[in-house]
């Protein structure tokens, strides 16, 4: 999303008309509403803001640091700068939030340089949150300020989807961020958010997402056998939870895995490589509590994260400004893919791949011709990595060459033999040999025609009926071959009618391989 920060309106405020903001991420999800003197004693115990003001008042406020805010209430709120805000603040009024010995040291700083602890502070005023988010979301990846814990990340992005009202392309769009990014969040987030329910009402144990280590989950869940263990998935399109056991025994299973989750050390150590994983839960079906005679209901449970969820396009169409919309209307029309079309292979740079694609414009002829063949060849060569059909497409090839090697030979021998009239047997096997057409070809140099013959030929019977599989496999070539030529052969010349005849011939296929990933890890 263009946001031209340009038109933003700075002004100098005093720090008592300024608000920490109760929304911030380091603080929101503790799940306690705090006042402006609790902000600031949680941010000093917590977020190193004694450490912060020392430095500035030994060595100044750095320019290029002003804060960012808006007016919420007829309240002067700080959207990003909290800290530095907060260690401002401290400066004033040192005795009210510290030790004696810090205060000192403050105080002695203070005096020491002539620090203006009575300094309006300069801000730039943005128009509401969201075009605030960015900036926010850029700066506490870790590059430039005080990084925020993974959890935080996470509900970062979730509280733009699930209170923002905003969708998956939206936040992407905003964030300037993949849809796998997007979704990786929001997958996290909504399993965190039922084991923290299921935590604090059967242990009494409140688990504050900032000081979870997230990842840990992460590798849980995207283990198959473990998903299967507590009976979930993820829809692919938001990232909201599935679950597929009874609400019942699904919060034992998940109480016993964030019981092991909350000694992060060990559970990283237990659940590491593969045989790790596949030990850890075969001893978790051993344990007398679960039943693992319940089988999965395919009606699926509603998670906390789905009852939570706000209308999306009420929402939306509160922030969202007519210029916006249609503008959105606009590129609508002029693009070959349609907005609403999801392709997820849950890989970050085929998920990017495709975004990309599908946002380019209709004039953008010989970029979307060169994407698309770019999309099609990694696509086919995740589906058979991750599908564990290298072994079998290698054999195939290889098969395949020595029979197409062999009647080479057998044509050159019968030339040969011809021409200087040799009544002998030729031996093909060291000819063969001599011009390595018993070569082995290995998958990770398979080329496109080699991957899209296998594909063709050996994966698709299943997933189309005859006519369908018949059209697919007559047109898959024909496409190829065009495609290679615009990539590759200067005197092509390609047009709108090719790009959207390849697409829409194409799309079957990317279909079928993105809905029959086998995604163990």
């Amino acid at each position: 999303m263009y946001i031209d920060y340009s038109t933003w309106e700075t002004f100098e405020y005093t720090l008592n008309s300024l608000s920490l903001d109760l929304n911030n991420p380091r603080i929101k999800y503790k799940g306690v509403a705090l006042n402006q003197t609790q902000i600031m004693k949680f941010l000093i115990e917590n977020e190193k803001v004694y450490e912060l003001a020392k430095k500035i008042s030994e060595e100044g406020y750095f320019v290029g640091e002003e804060p960012i805010i808006c007016i919420e209430n007829n309240k002067k709120v700080v959207l990003e700068g909290n800290r530095r805000t907060a260690a401002l603040k401290l400066l004033q009024d040192p005795k009210k939030y510290l030790s004696n010995a810090k205060t000192n040291t403050l105080l002695q700083n203070i005096i020491k340089n002539n620090f203006p602890v009575d300094r309006k502070l300069r801000c730039y005023i943005s128009p509401n949150r969201l075009f605030a988010n960015p900036i926010i979301y850029e700066r506490h990846q870790g590059n430039t300020l005080e990084k925020w814990q993974t959890g935080n990340q996470y509900a970062f992005v979730a509280e733009m989807y699930y209170e923002d009202g905003l969708n998956i392309e939206d936040i992407c769009d905003v964030l300037n961020e993949s849809r796998a990014k997007i979704l990786k969040p929001l997958k996290a987030y909504n399993l965190f958010l039922e084991g923290q329910e299921v935590l604090q009402k059967k242990e009494e144990i409140k688990l504050d997402i900032s000081n979870f280590e997230i990842t840990n989950l992460e590798r849980f869940y995207n283990y198959e056998e473990a998903r299967k263990l507590i009976g979930i998935d993820f829809n692919n399109e938001n990232g909201e939870l599935i679950i597929y056991l009874p609400r019942e025994e699904f919060e034992k299973r998940l109480l016993v895995v964030f019981k092991l989750l909350l000694d992060s050390d060990r559970f990283s150590r237990d659940f590491n490589k593969d045989d790790d994983k596949k030990l850890f839960i075969e001893n978790l079906k051993k344990n007398p509590d679960l039943n693992f005679n319940i089988f999965e209901d395919l009606s699926k449970i509603e998670s906390k994260s789905t009852t939570k969820k706000t209308d999306l396009e009420q929402e939306k169409n509160k922030i969202t400004t007519r210029r916006q919309k249609q503008s959105k209307k606009r590129l609508y029309e002029n693009i070959i893919i349609p907005r609403e079309k999801e392709i997820i292979f849950d890989n970050e740079k085929l998920d990017s791949l495709f975004n990309e694609l599908k946002n380019l414009p209709i004039d953008k002829i010989y970029s979307f011709a060169v994407l698309l063949r770019t999309y099609l060849e990694q696509s086919l060569y995740f589906y058979i990595k991750q599908n564990n059909l290298s072994d079998r497409l290698n054999s195939k090839t290889n098969q395949e060459n020595e029979k197409n090697g062999l009647k080479k030979v057998e044509l050159l021998i019968n030339h040969l033999k011809d021409k200087y009239k040799i009544k002998e047997n030729i031996e093909s096997t060291p000819i063969i040999g001599i011009l390595k057409f018993n070569a082995n070809k290995e998958f990770s140099n398979a080329s496109l025609k080699i991957m899209l013959d296998y594909v063709k030929n050996n994966e698709l019977d299943d997933h189309l009926d005859s006519n369908q599989l018949k059209n697919l496999k007559f047109y898959i070539d024909n496409i190829k071959n065009g495609l290679d030529l615009a990539v590759h052969n200067i005197e092509t010349i390609v047009d709108l009618s090719h790009n959207k005849r390849a697409w829409s011939h194409l799309e079957p296929l990317f279909d079928i391989l993105s809905n029959n990933i086998q995604n163990d890890n």
